[in-house]
């Protein structure tokens, strides 16, 4: 099994090739319509992020057991959320995996007028070729828990992010109050955990940059986007956003919770935040409304080919894949590795080169030929490797791994297992594209200087 791909060759100049920010691209197809994206962001830790330039759909962002009672049944942990399955999936029409067991049918959703439950995955044969998913990149990134979920915060915070509330008023000290996109570099903080996605929906992080870049967060919709039959009960109570028209400004879905209130019964919130108008912020419980759906990626620039255009909204770059995965890719540190020996499954383990892993993690990387070792280094942790030793050496303690070391050609190959253990990386393996993913992110640093009273406030007692 393995992953190889030749030099980028693009059909347009060399120096023509920029990612620069408002930069538009053609890639893939959204009910038979191209779907264009724009480059929003290209400084942060996964590289160039393009968001489609338009709301392609209108979907629930959940599902629950049943309609009634929604706030009980649905979900806002956007790991478990059916929106997050549709886009990362690659299945047929009806045979996307629900990750809570509730198909986003039409009994399930709250005057369900778009149910999606027989479409089939985001990420199938239908809307990309296997050369365009070689164009997007799968990755891990921080994504906001909700207050049921603390337990699995990666950045040190014990506090859920605060979409909506703050005190203020004599007569009702949590006085409803929105953060506006402005607000976001600042406010958007909390617990947090990495979480690995190919297409995924925008946080406010993400957002905050885009209303740097453009000034403006709002979406148009496609002409195609609003489609489908009413049904008994939509045709009496249609969802909002999909009602203006194709010059106005819809309300679309973000992937982050919003808690109403931490505190007392309120605090078990079900709703995502939404993007609504031009830049205003807004929350909606998942499967109460059908809101727009405005996919996102990160471009594998290194497997760019661009076919035609000239990047502009009218006449967006046409791009494509150089080649095509052929068997297991490995993303590390945001980029894929390119690997000069194809990784090994092995008892179904798979092996990887060692050397090129451990580089993109920071380790310098000695080998020995005469005792058959390899050595890593980084930061004062030292491993040590032997072929055909399943034992593996972390600052003089032993590890046992799934697999012993194996010298194929002159590459040393190890259990991608081992990383985790050696260097403290999370590894995910995406079993529907064959793609690993290996992680080490940076710490998570919040301004220490914004502290505002409300803030304070509202949080009195939830760290006791």
């Amino acid at each position: 099994m393995g992953f190889l791909l030749t030099a980028p060759c693009a059909a347009v100049a060399e120096e023509e090739l920029t990612y620069d920010i408002g930069t538009y691209y053609q890639l893939g197809s959204y009910l038979n319509a191209p779907i264009v994206w724009k480059c929003i962001d290209n400084t942060d830790e996964n590289g160039v992020l393009l968001v489609s330039d338009k709301i392609l759909c209108y979907k629930a962002a959940d599902a629950g057991e049943t309609v009634y009672y929604a706030s009980f049944c649905n979900t806002n942990f956007w790991e478990e959320t059916d929106i997050r399955a549709w886009l990362n999936s690659t299945a047929p029409a009806g045979e996307v995996v629900w990750p809570r067991g509730y198909p986003p049918e039409a009994d399930r959703i709250k005057n369900s007028k778009y149910p999606y439950a027989a479409e089939a995955g985001f990420l199938s044969e239908e809307n990309f070729t296997a050369s365009e998913l070689a164009v997007m990149k799968t990755v891990s990134q921080w994504q906001a828990l909700p207050e049921y979920k603390l337990d699995l915060s990666e950045n040190e915070q014990t506090r859920p992010y605060l979409a909506t509330y703050t005190t203020g008023s004599d007569r009702d000290p949590y006085t409803l109050h929105h953060n506006t996109v402005s607000e976001f570099g600042d406010a958007f903080r909390g617990a947090m955990y990495r979480v690995t996605d190919t297409m995924f929906l925008l946080n406010e992080a993400q957002v905050y940059a885009m209303w740097q870049n453009f000034g403006i967060a709002g979406a148009k919709r496609t002409d195609t986007a609003a489609w489908g039959a009413d049904n008994e009960y939509a045709k009496y109570w249609p969802p909002a956003a999909d009602k203006v028209s194709v010059n106005e400004y819809s309300e679309y879905w973000l992937r982050t919770p919003a808690l109403n209130r931490p505190f007392d019964y309120w605090s078990d919130s079900s709703g995502l935040t939404t993007i609504q108008g031009e830049n205003g912020y807004m929350s909606a419980a998942t499967n109460a409304k059908e809101l727009g759906i405005r996919p996102a990626f990160y471009l594998n620039t290194d497997n760019v080919i661009i076919k035609s255009g000239s990047g502009t909204e009218t006449d967006p770059y046409v791009i494509d894949g150089n080649s095509v995965q052929t068997g297991v890719a490995v993303f590390s540190q945001g980029s894929q590795l390119y690997l000069d020996q194809l990784p090994v499954e092995e008892n179904g383990r798979l092996l990887v080169p060692v050397r090129a892993v451990f580089e993109s993690l920071g380790a310098e990387v000695n080998w020995d030929e005469a005792a058959n070792q390899v050595t890593a280094v980084k930061e004062g942790t030292t491993v040590q490797l032997e072929i055909d030793n399943a034992t593996m050496v972390v600052n003089e303690a032993e590890v046992a791994l799934e697999a012993p070391a194996r010298l194929i050609g002159d590459r040393t190959l190890v259990p991608l297992r081992a990383v985790s253990e050696a260097l403290d990386a999370k590894i995910v393996y995406v079993e529907n594209l064959q793609r690993v993913v290996v992680d080490q992110p940076e710490p998570m640093v919040f301004s220490p200087d914004w502290n505002p009273s409300w803030y304070q406030t509202i949080f009195q007692g939830w760290d006791d």
